[in-house]
């Protein structure tokens, strides 16, 4: 009997030693998860430029059949949504950021894109929550699909958030991979490089009243 409660008592210990450890996993955000500072007079600026970049290269005069790219980094990327997305998402896209989510930052590799945000899953205690998506272009449209998902630094099965993903994959069934312009011109969007560091986006400019 007292082997049994003795085997009891350091089960319990191994348990609570294995649960601290994903506890402490868990709270533990990747390196390169630092989000800029906004109030960063380099950020800003860093932020304005690649933003500057962007639409200058999609505006930009091109015969229709010239295939482009557009590399977007992941630094330049960061400074962005540190001080823009908010905003954007509210003037542009009428969508308000979830309260919940702080901090929204991205990392490429070549293996797939890294988004990572600090969730408060409960009331005052915010957790790292990241998700690596493969992106492409199929037919015309954007396609996603999520291939890892963690808490802090702990993998969680995906399976765990089907029915989510199947809600985000038909509100985004038909994202067509074009970006209209004010000229009534179109970027295609035609392929996805993943890089490490960055995205490459391969286009071209359709002219007005073309199919």
């Amino acid at each position: 009997m007292k082997r049994l409660f003795l085997s009891f008592i350091v089960a319990i210990g191994v348990l609570a030693g294995v649960v601290g450890a994903l506890v402490w996993v868990s709270l533990q955000s990747p390196t390169w998860y630092v989000p800029p500072d906004y109030s960063d007079p380099s950020v800003a600026k860093l932020a304005d430029r690649a933003e500057y970049r962007f639409n200058e290269e999609l505006h930009k005069i091109r015969p229709e059949d010239e295939m482009w790219r557009i590399r977007l980094g992941d630094k330049a990327m960061n400074a962005w949504l540190s001080g823009r997305l908010e905003g954007w998402l509210t003037h542009d896209q009428e969508i308000e950021m979830p309260p919940e989510i702080h901090g929204p930052q991205v990392h490429v590799t070549d293996t797939g894109i890294w988004t990572y945000a600090n969730v408060e899953i409960s009331e005052g205690s915010p957790r790292p929550l990241g998700i690596k998506w493969w992106v492409w272009v199929d037919s015309g449209e954007f396609k996603f699909e999520p291939i890892a998902i963690r808490l802090g630094k702990l993998p969680l099965p995906i399976a765990l958030f089907d029915n989510q993903i199947a809600k985000l994959h038909a509100k985004l069934s038909d994202a067509k991979a074009e970006i209209p312009l004010l000229d009534d011109r179109r970027v295609v969007v035609q392929h996805i490089t993943h890089e490490n560091g960055s995205i490459v986006f391969t286009c071209y400019t359709k002219l007005p009243n073309r199919p």
